[in-house]
């Protein structure tokens, strides 16, 4: 029975978008627990609070320190993994559950469309682009999430969803679909840099499906 539950949520969201969206719940939980007495002080006087305070609302554990995105750590310190780690770090446990489960539901019907491989390759490339562009835009700004990846893949059901495929109509429930529009209109109005960085993303997403439209992979 539990095997055949595991089948059913492979076959329902994708084994490769299960892993992604997992990998993000298990870098949160370490990064709330690995974090060093002198950032756990300055967030709260008791220890048990701050560990409260960066699970709920923060990123200061070391996976923080040493993964999220920042123009100066990337380019002037040559730490380019960042532009691959910040996308599975996230500012607490709300801003990785809003993005996980938008994640599940459009990367679900991406995955069943294109395949694993290169639901997973255009996934971390469209985020990678666009956080050397972010970081060009705004050389200030520090910043983690998987928003990126998710706006590119939105992008890309939008288009499906214009071409009227199948998969995004049988995929897609009406509550996810109120969803993922609420997801974006709220990730589109938390601020200019906020609206860019998703805004940047869903173009490269549109940009994507036109062109895997026009190379035969939406027929």
């Amino acid at each position: 029975m539990e095997q055949s539950r595991k089948g059913d949520l492979i076959a329902k969201y994708g084994l490769v978008n299960i892993i992604i969206s997992a990998t993000n719940v298990i870098f949160l939980i370490i990064n709330s627990i690995i974090v060093n007495d002198t950032t756990l002080n300055q967030l709260a006087s008791n220890k048990y609070v701050a560990y409260a305070l960066n699970f709920l609302a923060g990123c200061e554990g070391k996976l923080g320190i040493l993964g999220s995105l920042s123009k100066i750590k990337v380019f002037s310190d040559g730490e380019w993994w960042r532009l691959f780690l910040h996308m599975y770090l996230h500012a607490g446990i709300l801003h990785m559950t809003f993005n996980v489960f938008a994640l599940l539901f459009v990367g679900k019907v991406v995955e069943k469309k294109i395949g694993s491989f290169l639901y997973i390759l255009l996934y971390h490339l469209i985020a990678v682009i666009n956080a050397i562009i972010i970081c060009v835009i705004f050389p200030n700004s520090v910043s983690v999430g998987a928003s990126a990846g998710i706006f590119g893949m939105i992008g890309i059901v939008c288009v499906m969803k214009w071409k009227k495929e199948v998969v995004y109509i049988k995929s897609l429930s009406k509550g996810e679909v109120i969803y993922i529009i609420a997801f974006s209109i709220l990730s589109l109005l938390l601020g200019l840099e906020s609206f860019v960085t998703h805004f940047v993303a869903f173009m490269f997403g549109i940009v994507v499906g036109l062109l895997l439209q026009k190379n035969s992979k939406f027929e």
